[in-house]
């Protein structure tokens, strides 16, 4: 795996947790903000042609 691979996987894996934290800590703004980040990186992810796993939305 390359390093803009790594990179986007590990920006994907923080905004993943930022949402679940906004989420348990009822900041309905701050999910919302994480998920369109999140919304973002995998359209990027999309666009390179890069494998990314998308977890159930809760």
């Amino acid at each position: 795996m390359g390093e803009f691979e790594d990179n986007l996987h590990r920006r994907l894996e923080q905004a993943e947790r930022a949402v679940c934290l906004a989420v348990e800590q009822q900041d309905d703004y701050g999910a919302e903000v994480h998920r369109a980040d999140l919304a973002n990186l995998r359209r990027l992810a999309g666009e390179h042609g890069v494998a990314v796993t998308v977890p159930e939305e809760g």
